[in-house]
This record gives structure tokens, sequence and C-alpha cells, in this order.
């Protein structure tokens, strides 16, 4: 027997993706070699079981084909396979290949992996950020702002119980930990990045093509990084004062930039105001007394550490998220944390390790963003993978059914681009990754998700990109103090021209990590966290960026265009962005040494390359052109009408 079912063809599923709820969707199967069979589609909705529907049966030239429509009436991940009945007894099934849940499926002896449907609600995307180029800041380590020395020496002069607080004064130092014999860090080097220091470059952000700002953690904590919490509802002395914050948010705003702010609320410091492990705050801590406001916010238990503790990391005591006092004083009460930050100027929030935080916290969280900005607020989640179909600790989260995050980081693209660049993913495994998230992602999500190709959390991309040694080969000075050579910098550099066009190019909202178009190198943390290299950036490099985002900005088909990947061979990869007005491709050629000839569907009888001048001929409806080794082209289609 065989059999075929494609979710990406209409013919087999109309309509494509993810659908409204309320929609009808039509689901078909074709199956060869038995005239007699039937068939049943198989439904599965986490929560509400199985159901079996039964599938008309209509004749082909050379096979059966069966078909029904399912309404999608509420918003839920919706599992389907199909059940074959064969003349001969036997039943057959058919669903998607292993560790997939769309495209072409297989036949299986028992019951397979299903495809998925992402059932929604709509919710518009704040226009601000659908068209945002974003840029993502390091607070301590992106500048020194007037009044620095007086902010870091008010706040280091502090006595404190618990790991040492030092300046740095030498702005170029690389950072490095120190550490005790058990790996724990006993010394946090501060540089002095402040919020005026962001406010004093915002003119060069915005002169670069930067409209949005993702802030990591702001709030006051022991730890330069900041992912410590001490309090949620005071800007860190180190970096400024609410007014600091708000003088920001207004000036930003009126040089049209928006403002994302990093919300930690899956766990606290130790040393902090609610559980005050060191007794560096007043007033009770939970860790002191079981008597205290905020005990309830904790959960003790018999671990090492006394408490659960985020990924057993004693420094990070993970809160309870259902507590009711402790959901009042994020996002409920009238000057929650969420609110307070909002109404002082943020337009969102970007949720650290959401995948630790209940729905209906998440939800809670959106109702508030909502209820302060309307439509113009965003709430963007770090999901590392899928976050369609995201299971944590045994569940499947509903982020994109309407009620939760507007969109998440998008990893997968990160890890997608980078192994294709590399040569180690082709150009059809990259597009198969990318129609993959078109599939499972609502529009909103999918063109709103944040295309990062760097992060506090991963090594620098140029180091990446430059065939740098696996960090594992590599003693812990070595890593430090480890530079690309000029030919790896080269190279390096060409693969980023490459990356950055396709990061500001393909659907989704870039995100630049500070520095990396200045060139900055360095393994993971604390390396890719060094300080912004005034005065020595690479300019070749910060022209790239402007390039590429002025391409971005130069028609709304890369805002908003459909999007169609293609690849050929295992070197090219392309992929079409078209509007009622406007027809574009783009395509990438990874080799390093070999030029290709390309071929792809014209969708018009003129084309012009608009990034290098390359000669493109239209030729029986298709478009011809050579990219050399490295190259790439934006080929923007005309009729002759046009």
């Amino acid at each position: 027997m065989r059999a075929y079912h494609n979710t990406r063809e209409l013919t087999w599923r109309e309509p494509f993706g993810a659908v409204p709820a309320g929609t009808e969707v039509m689901l078909a199967l074709d199956v060869w070699e038995d005239p007699d069979a039937s068939c049943a589609c198989r439904i599965w909705i986490d929560g509400n079981g199985e159901k079996l529907i039964p599938m008309e049966k209509q004749e082909q030239e050379d096979h059966l084909r069966f078909s029904c429509r399912i309404p999608m009436e509420t918003p839920d991940i919706v599992w389907y396979s199909f059940l074959i009945y064969q003349s001969d007894g036997c039943v057959s099934h058919y669903g998607a290949i292993e560790n997939k849940v769309g495209g072409e499926g297989c036949l299986y002896g028992s019951e397979p992996p299903s495809f998925q449907i992402t059932v929604y609600v709509p919710r518009p995307l704040p226009e601000w950020y659908r068209n945002a180029v974003v840029y993502q800041i390091f607070p301590d380590r992106f500048r020194r702002g007037t009044g620095w020395r007086e902010l870091a020496n008010a706040s280091l002069s502090q006595k404190r119980q618990g790991p040492a607080r030092r300046l740095t004064e030498d702005w170029d130092t690389v950072p490095f930990y120190e550490k005790t014999e058990d790996g724990r860090v006993c010394a946090w080097d501060f540089y002095g990045g402040t919020l005026s220091g962001i406010e004093e470059k915002l003119d060069d952000l915005r002169e670069m093509g930067v409209t949005a700002l993702y802030l990591n953690p702001i709030f006051e904590a022991a730890s330069s990084h900041r992912y410590d919490t001490g309090d949620y509802r005071k800007i860190d002395p180190m970096l400024g004062d609410e007014a600091a914050f708000r003088r920001l948010a207004e000036t930003a705003e009126e040089k049209g930039i928006s403002l994302i702010l990093d919300g930690v609320f899956n766990h606290t410091g130790c040393d902090s105001l609610y559980f005050n492990k060191y007794g560096n705050y007043p007033g009770v801590g939970a860790w002191q007394s079981e008597d205290s406001p905020y005990r309830s916010w904790y959960r003790f238990d018999g671990s090492p550490a006394g408490y659960d503790c985020w990924w057993g990391v004693d420094d990070l005591p993970c809160l309870e998220e259902e507590n009711d006092s402790y959901r009042r004083f994020i996002f409920a009460d009238p000057d929650s944390v969420v609110r307070k930050w909002l109404a002082a100027g943020a337009k969102g929030w970007r949720l650290d390790v959401a995948d630790e935080l209940p729905d209906d916290f998440i939800e809670g969280i959106k109702s508030a963003v909502t209820e302060t900005l309307g439509a113009d607020g965003l709430l963007l989640g770090e999901v590392w993978e899928d976050a369609s179909h995201k299971i944590s600790y045994g569940k499947l989260r509903r982020y994109f059914l309407g009620t939760e995050l507007d969109c998440a980081m998008n990893y997968p693209f990160l890890d997608a681009v980078q192994c294709y660049l590399l040569g180690w993913l082709g150009a059809d495994g990259f597009a198969e990754i990318l129609e993959d998230l078109q599939e499972n992602y609502p529009p909103t999500a999918f063109y709103g998700a944040l295309n990062l190709v760097g992060s506090h959390d991963r090594p620098r991309v140029m180091t990446v990109l430059g065939g740098a040694p696996d960090r594992n080969s590599l003693s812990e000075e070595e890593r430090r103090d480890y530079r690309l050579s000029p030919e790896q910098r080269e190279l390096a550099k060409s693969r980023m021209r490459l990356m950055v066009l396709l990061q500001m190019t393909l659907p989704g909202v870039p995100c630049i990590y500070y520095g990396d178009e200045a060139g900055m190198e360095g393994y993971s943390d604390p390396y890719n966290r060094g300080a912004y290299p005034w005065g020595k950036e690479d300019e070749e490099l910060k022209a790239v960026y402007r390039r590429a985002i002025s391409i971005r900005k130069l028609d709304p088909v890369f805002t908003g265009g459909s999007f169609t990947p293609f690849a050929q061979g295992e070197d090219v990869f392309g992929f079409y962005r078209n509007t009622e007005e406007t027809h574009a491709a783009v395509i990438v050629n990874r080799r390093l040494f070999d030029p290709l000839d390309v071929s792809f569907p014209a969708k018009g009888e003129n084309a012009v390359d608009i990034v290098g001048g390359l000669p493109v001929t239209v030729e029986e409806g298709l478009a011809k052109l050579t990219l050399p080794p490295m190259g790439a082209a934006v080929v923007f289609f005309k009729t002759n009408r046009s």
C-alpha cells in the first residue's frame, strides 16, 4: 500500500498553517492499491482526548482520496493522523515523519507521530515592533555616561555580605570570573555602564537604523548580569535611578526608539529584598524567618540549598508563581512591577525563561501589558525551541493561542543560520526549519519572531563564524585570551555579510547584540559580555549592518511580504518575499571559493539585483544569475507595465 498527505499543499490540507479559532480545515489522504479501503482521521487535543472522524471516499484516476472537514472551534494545539482500514482487515497508520509535525508523512504499522495544527485567537502585533530593528544592550558593558564614577563609587562603597563587588577601571579589560575551588563566583566585576551612557548614544543607534532597544535587566541586583534581582521596583544604583530611566525612555521615544525590558520573574537573587540571605536589606526576608511577608513566595525543601533554586544555582531561589501575593506584586495590582515600568516609559517586556512560568501567570502579565498600553504593548518570551509546541515539565505550552506571548525569541533561526553558513546544514535543511516555523506559528508570531544571531547566552557570532576551536578544547584562560587570526576574521566577516543580509530580509524582527556590528569576539559568558569597543570598532562591518538595515527599510515587502523559501543544492539558499505591489527574491551562495550559476522562477519580465548589481536575465520564466563565492543578491522583479 502507498499513501500520501502533505500539510503544505492545499490539495491535502486547506488552509495552510495555523488557523484562527472557528476555521473549518479540510484534510485529505490519498491511498493506492486497495480500492476497498476506508479511512478515519484521528484527532487528539491535550486535556480532551481522542476523536475519530470518518472520511469520505472519492475515486481518482489511479487511487482513492479520503477527505473530511473539521471545524477548529477553540484555541488549541490539535494533533492528527490517519487510520487506513484495509480490505484484508489490517489497519495501517499514516502520520508525520519522526521528529516532524508537518510536511509529507509516511505509513506506520502502529500509532504514528502526529501532524500539528495551531488554532489561535488573532491578536495584532504592535506596529512599532513589527517594523522594528532591535538592539540588545548588556547595560554594564555598553557605555559609561555622565556621572558614572559617582554612581559606581556610591554603590560599591556600601559594605555588603556575600560575593565581592568591584570596579574594573580599564574599560578594555576582558571579563573574567574569579571563582572559588567549587566553581562559585566570588567577586563580581562592574565596568560602570549607565542608563545615561545609553541615552548619550541614541543618535548613533538611530543613525544605524535601530528603532527599539532590548535591555538586559536594569533592576537592583548583586551581580553585573542582574538576573539575580534584588529589588524589582528600583533601578540598579550603578546604572542610575528611576528619573534616569524616565529620561532615557522619553528621549528614546522622541528619536523613534522604543524600550523593551527584561522581566526575570521565575527567580530572584538570594541577596534580595525578598529573600535576604545575607541580611543586606532592611526588614525580614524569606530566608531569615517563616514570619517574613515574602516566605510564601519561595519553596523551602530538603534540597542541598534548603530551597528550590533555578537549575540548582543557590544564588537564584525560585519563586512560587502560584502565590497570590506574588502575582499581585508582579502584575495584578495597579502599581505592580509590570505596570509601573510600562507607565514609566517601557513599551514591552521580554520574559526570561518563559518555559518556567505557568501559562496563567504569563496570561496575567499579558493582561497587565494590554490594560496599560493597549495594542501598543509587547510581550516577548525567551523560548529556545519551536514555541508553538514547546513541552515544559511535561506540559504542552499555550504561548501562541491568543492570551499569552505575542512572539518569542527565534533561537531556531539563530542555530539554523549559523549552521548553514558553517556548512553543517544544507540549504534545504535551512529552508525546512523556516518553513516549519511558518506553518506552526500564527502569522503575527512568525512575523514578530525576534531573529537574533547573537546574545548574552551565546558565544559572539564573529567567534563562531570565524571557526574558533570548540570551547571544551581550551582552558578557561585560553578561552579568555583567544582571538581570531586575521585570516579567520576575514572569513567571519564574509559570512557575517551573508548572515546580516538574511537576518534583515527574512520574516521576523531582527535583533543586533551590542558590539556584533563592531566586530566583537568572545566565547560564552563572560567573554561574550565584554565592554563595547568605542573608537576601535570595525567600521567595515558597521557599514555592512547599515547597508543591510537600509535594504530592509527600502520596501514593506521585507517586513510584511509573504515568504516562500527554496534551495538549489546544498549551498544556495533563497526565498521570495511578495506583496501585491512588490516581488523580491534573496539568494545566497555560502561556498568559500566557487561561483555558482543559479536559476529560479521569475516573478516578472525584468529583474535587477540591488546588492552588488549582478547581471540578472529572465528567460522563459526563469531568472538567471551567477553568484560569486560567499555572494548574495537581492532581486526585485518588474513587469513591462510597471
